[in-house]
């Protein structure tokens, strides 16, 4: 785009550089520029006097009419050649949009340049600013098409869908897997292998899926010192050979002591990871805790059934079909133990703790007017512990508890007897009756507060606590006790809509207060485990690592660094490395 001249009055004034498409219009108006004839043979002559005057001159052709087939002057070609605008091109079109600044030639143009480049400079801004303008309103509108899902891979089968099934085996297909050791511990290996990858499992699944074979002492990762694999390695090699190479995870026979200390129990990983390992990494209190627990035994599911499919371990079939039905049952049992561990004390347990001293006692604590809708209240107000503690001793209690609570009442004579941890192990849940339930719907007495049932549990001994540490004379009377058939059986009031999650089988572990009129009550609730609740020395095996047969070399210089400060006569440094750990 060439540079815009002012009128021939103006030449002693300097011009003004336009940067955008207005500013060019502005300085179009402001200049005037005559538009000289289009007769072929004019041209202007400037007299002496300043004035203008058309003389006819038929060697002269207009250089505006080239287009049409007349030959300018090649002087004035060689002149256009310096004024000619550049083009827009599609490298620089997104600099001119950004900046749409308009290129000059010259701020100070000379006095006698023609009319026909005055022409051109305007028609020449004017296009450029045009084709400016439309780039910049093409890159404006243009939008971003985003890959449909089926390219971006998020529609695509994951192999978890509830009604998946893999393919038959063929023909080949079966022969190669029958060409693997007979060596279980490979044939797991190249099972997982193959599995992890015909499955397409995002990054939770993955997790889960690596929890659980570590669980059955599998560990994960690439295999050390193996070299890696490339052409002229695998052309020496049968699929099986391969397979083993590319395995992700392996059985490290080392790291237990070797073959003789592993045991193959399917069902008991199953038991073991759902009701222990599972829970303490993933929150499944949450109001979608069925669905992500169904989310999670589908994953275990899916590989057990890809190795009753395969054929992988039949020697171990009815094992698999024991873990199967584990997956069942955590999809009724988990969901529902978590949901009890947030529910429990409940109002009745918290109302006798507050009323006799238990941990609950003394820590109401009113909620602020301006959160009233928040119903944020923190423990029991004392009077509202008066009134759910007497309505369900009323409504649930034996006559004679009830008999036993007002004698010592009267007397002041009520005392807590006993408090003990200990595990329970349910074995009956009893609903509130029609009756007790319409009385706490229509009585006023009652109003708000919610119905009561009983839980009645036996004494359970949790795998995971250490042994007592007791007397003789309580060593005495336990052995007196587990020698008599007949079971203690624990019995509580609580809340129908905590019972709705509890469940025969269900082991809890509670403290548990005795009060002097006979009642038991547990205003601590220490853990909730399902009914197939198992623990398993792999666990603690988790992140361990074989130690190092000699310090290593930075602790080595680290005690010579400062063996003057640390060592005496006739320490070495292994000494005081030992001291150190």
């Amino acid at each position: 785009m060439s540079g815009l001249q002012e009128s021939a009055s103006d030449q002693n004034t300097q011009s003004t550089v336009p940067h955008t498409l207005d500013e060019a219009i502005a300085a179009l108006e402001k200049a005037k520029i005559n538009r000289p004839s289009r007769n072929a043979g004019n041209s202007v002559k400037h007299d002496v006097d300043g004035d203008d005057t058309f003389v006819f001159d038929p060697n002269i052709v207009d250089p505006w009419d080239s287009g049409r087939g007349g030959v300018a002057d090649e002087d004035e070609d060689e002149d256009d050649e310096d004024t000619k605008v550049p083009q827009v091109s599609t490298v620089d079109r997104e600099n001119q949009h950004k900046k749409s600044v308009l290129p000059v030639i010259d701020e100070k143009p000379e006095a006698t340049a023609s009319s026909g480049q005055d022409r051109r400079a305007v028609e020449g801004a004017a296009t450029a600013g045009e084709a400016a303008e439309q780039t910049l309103a093409a890159a404006t509108n243009k939008k971003k098409k985003r890959k449909p899902k089926s390219k971006r891979g998020l529609a695509a089968p994951t192999g978890f869908e509830e009604f998946y099934v893999d393919a038959p085996l063929t023909l080949a297909e079966y022969e190669e897997e029958k060409g693997f050791e007979t060596v279980f511990t490979q044939r797991i290996e190249v099972a997982i292998q193959r599995f992890a990858a015909r499955r397409n499992m995002d990054s939770t699944k993955k997790d889960v899926f690596d929890k659980y074979l570590s669980s059955g002492g599998i560990a994960g990762g690439p295999k050390q010192f193996s070299g890696g694999l490339n052409a002229a390695d695998m052309s020496d090699m049968d699929a099986a050979d391969i397979a083993l190479m590319k395995a992700n995870h392996f059985v490290d026979l080392d790291r237990y002591g070797g073959p003789e200390f592993y045991t193959v129990d399917f069902e008991a990983i199953a038991k073991a990871f759902f009701s222990s390992r599972l829970p303490q990494h993933y929150d499944l209190t949450t109001v979608n805790s069925e669905k992500d627990v169904q989310s999670k035994t589908n994953i275990i599911r899916n590989f057990l059934n890809y190795l009753l499919h395969h054929d992988v371990c039949p020697e171990y079939k009815d094992q698999i079909f024991a873990a199967r039905n584990i997956c069942d049952l955590a999809d009724k049992e988990l969901s529902k133990t978590m949901r009890a561990l947030t529910l429990f004390p409940g109002d009745f347990q918290t109302a006798c703790s507050e009323i006799f001293g238990g941990t609950c006692r003394d820590t109401f604590v009113r909620n602020p007017g301006w959160a009233e809708e928040f119903e944020s209240d923190f423990g029991m107000h004392p009077d509202l512990a008066q009134q759910t503690f007497k309505i369900g001793l009323a409504t649930q209690t034996s006559d004679e508890i009830s008999r036993m609570y007002m004698d010592q009442g009267n007397a002041l004579d009520i005392q807590m007897t006993n408090i003990y941890d200990i595990g329970l192990e349910v074995t009956e849940v009893i609903y509130a009756r029609a009756d007790i339930k319409n009385f706490y719907e229509k009585h006023e007495a009652a109003k708000g507060l919610k119905s009561l049932g009983k839980l009645r549990a036996k004494t359970w001994h949790p795998p995971h606590t250490p042994p007592q540490d007791l007397t003789k004379e309580e060593k005495a009377a336990a052995q007196k006790k587990a020698s008599n058939p007949a079971e203690e059986i624990h019995e509580f009031l609580i809340e129908d809509y905590i019972l709705e999650n509890c469940f025969v089988g269900m082991k809890m572990e509670v403290t548990v207060r005795e009060m002097s009129f006979g009642l038991k009550f547990f205003d601590k609730m220490l853990g909730a485990y399902c009914s197939f609740y198992t623990i398993l020395p792999n666990e603690m095996m988790a992140g361990w690592r074989k130690p190092e047969d000699e310090p290593l070399p930075m602790r080595k210089k680290g005690a010579a660094m400062f063996q003057d400060d640390f060592m005496e006569a006739g320490d070495t440094v292994e000494d005081v490395y030992l001291d150190d750990e």
